[in-house]
């Protein structure tokens, strides 16, 4: 018994998608499910608990875990490495599987569209979770830039040529101190 669901969203917190590492030795990123999104999987989340409950021998005598969202729709997915939640799979708006160097370079801002299952549990508690099947990156933000199809650095350029704008030229930095701060630390530029 699984409810599914297929939405866009944008990851969010610390990311690592391309191999297991750190302290958990596992892959993880955080991500919101939308709103309209999240209606329906409270609404679900209903129905899975009275299931869950109808199979333990003594519902009121069982613990309950916590929803594994915040009230905001915030989830922080782990898998691979050391979990019991297989590698994902990564996909690009062709269908093309992610090679691993391309995982690395995913960060905060990446745009998806996910396909996650709910489901319930029993024991050692009763609950449900949520489990990401795939991922299909639709805007890539890696590092310092970002990719959202098939535009050159060039047509960006031209893009922006069209309605000049004055402002920050990276040749002749003049940065400006933010309201309260010490606008004496900036006097070096």
């Amino acid at each position: 018994m699984a409810n599914r669901y297929t939405f866009n969203t944008t990851l969010e917190g610390f990311i690592n998608v391309g191999e297991p590492s750190g302290k958990y030795n596992n892959m993880c990123f955080a991500f919101k499910i939308p709103s309209d999104v999240l209606e329906q999987v409270e609404a679900d989340y209903e129905g899975l608990m009275d299931w869950a409950k109808s199979k333990v021998p003594n519902p009121n005598r069982v613990s309950i875990n916590a929803r594994k969202w915040d009230e905001d729709g915030l989830v922080k997915y782990s898998f691979g490495g050391d979990t019991s939640r297989p590698d994902l799979v990564f996909v690009d708006t062709d269908g093309q599987i992610l090679d691993t160097a391309t995982r690395k370079s995913i960060r905060k801002g990446t745009k998806v569209r996910l396909i996650c299952d709910q489901k319930p549990y029993t024991k050692p508690s009763v609950g449900t979770t949520i489990k990401v099947l795939g991922v299909q990156v639709i805007e890539l933000v890696a590092g310092a830039v970002s990719d959202s199809g098939e535009m050159s650095a060039e047509d960006i350029v031209e893009m922006f040529a069209k309605e000049p704008v004055a402002g920050f030229v990276a040749a002749s930095p003049s940065p400006k101190a933010a309201p309260g701060a010490n606008a004496e630390a900036y006097e070096d530029f």
